[in-house]
């Protein structure tokens, strides 16, 4: 099974897919930037990061269960983690408007 999301943040397009024998890759741009083969995510680490410049390092965690794989993206500054995109739950609008 695979999955894809795609969102931007901070004017970069982001595309994670997800696949159970590929296991996670996270393309910025269209570049790949990380891969990671694990069978299992909590969603308590994260699998995948890439650095978007000034705006600090874009760490994916997926959650897996027994049907779906969702994902939640934080934007990491100066030890100040920021929720920028969720595949299974409605941001804020502060948090929308700061993925911007």
């Amino acid at each position: 099974m695979r999955k894809e999301f795609l969102f931007k943040v901070k004017g970069h397009t982001i595309k994670v897919v997800n696949s159970w024998m590929r296991g996670v890759k996270l393309y910025v741009d269209g570049d790949l930037r990380d891969h990671d083969s694990s069978l299992f995510a909590n969603g308590k680490i994260a699998l995948v990061c890439a650095k978007l410049g000034d705006y600090g390092v874009l760490e994916i965690n997926p959650l897996s269960s027994l049907f779906s794989v969702e994902i939640d993206a934080f934007l990491i500054l100066n030890n100040s983690q920021q929720h920028v995109y969720s595949s299974h739950k409605r941001l804020s609008l502060t948090e929308q408007r700061t993925a911007q």
